[in-house]
Order: structure tokens, then C-alpha cells, then sequence
């Protein structure tokens, strides 16, 4: 199961009331809570998708079909197979990290350190975007890269990258194992 942390904006665009959230989380050891975020670049919407533990995150621009509560995780599921899929990482090992995705509950976000971070992340898709000549013309894929490789002071200056390389490790040890 996957939690999805969503803004303001997004719970009103997908009309979540406060009834339907969960009301807790569980703290953040693996990769199951992702924090979810709207945002225009020019006259086009983007949803922003970060991991709270790792700070990977990847942009969807809206098409036309609806984005729902149902639609979501899958949404999610898709953007992060294909982004561990650039990242050369191969179909067995993605498809048990994304199993895991197919069905998601809500919550609010409840972490200022990490809606900060979000919002300087934001800040670098707009920038990129934008000097990359706007949507028609950027290289969306490189600019997630991009954005992936760059170290994080959140992460005492490791990049989102490295650190869900080091949650993966971490998830794939059996329990009770140290290394």
C-alpha cells in the first residue's frame, strides 16, 4: 500500500474531504510515502510526485483525461517504474517495489521541513522547464535526471539517487540482518 501525502490543491482537485484521509502515518522507513503536489508551468498543469525518505520525485503534466482518487496511485506505480527503468534498473527487480502501489489511501502532508524542500524542488522543475523553451521543447526526462542527481541538503547532501539506492538495499536485506 502506498500513502499518498497530498497538498492543499490536490485533495480540493480530487475532491478528497478531510473524512476520507487517514488521520496517521506511520514514520518513514521504505519508499511507500510520497508526497503530491500540483503546480502551473505557463498554462500547463503539472503534478509533482517526491518521496518523503529519498526525495526522488518525477513531474505528469495533465492531459485530458481525469485525474481521479482512483487514478492516482496508478499514476504514481507507472512514474516510478519508468523512472527506476531509466535508471537501469530491470523489470524484476521494479515490479516487486511497485506491487506495492496498487491500491493507496490519503493524508495530509505533515512535514514543513519536507513541504519546504518541495517547494524548492518545484522551484528547479519551473526553471528547467522554462529555460528549456516550455513544454513543447524541453527534455522533460533530463530534467527529472537532472533534478534526481543534484545533492540535497536534506539529505546531508547526498542526492535523491543515492539515497533510494540506499533504501533499496535496505529494503531488500532480510529482516533482522545488519550490514
Amino acid at each position: 500500500m502506498v500513502i499518498l501525502k497530498c497538498t492543499g490543491e490536490i485533495r480540493k482537485a480530487l475532491r478528497l474531504p478531510d473524512q476520507k484521509l487517514a488521520n496517521r502515518t506511520a514514520v518513514n522507513r521504505s519508499l511507500n510515502i510520497w508526497i503530491v503536489h500540483q503546480f502551473p508551468v505557463g498554462r500547463t498543469q503539472f503534478f509533482l510526485f517526491m518521496n518523503e525518505l529519498t526525495l526522488l520525485s518525477f513531474v505528469f503534466y495533465k492531459g485530458r483525461k481525469p485525474i481521479t482518487a482512483e487514478t492516482m496511485p496508478a499514476m504514481l506505480m507507472n512514474g516510478f517504474a519508468q523512472l527506476l527503468s531509466m535508471k537501469g534498473l530491470s523489470e524484476s527487480d521494479i515490479r516487486p517495489l511497485i506491487d506495492q502501489f496498487e491500491t493507496g489511501i490519503y493524508a495530509k502532508t505533515d512535514s514543513r521541513r519536507v513541504l519546504g524542500h518541495m517547494n524548492e524542488i518545484v522551484r528547479d522543475y519551473r526553471y528547467f522547464i522554462e529555460t528549456e523553451g516550455g513544454l513543447k521543447s524541453c527534455n522533460l526526462t533530463g530534467i527529472i535526471m537532472h533534478i534526481n542527481d543534484a545533492p540535497q541538503t536534506l539529505l546531508d547532501w547526498r542526492s535523491p539517487w543515492d539515497a533510494t539506492a540506499e533504501a533499496l538495499a535496505l529494503l531488500k536485506q532480510p529482516q533482522g540482518t545488519v550490514q
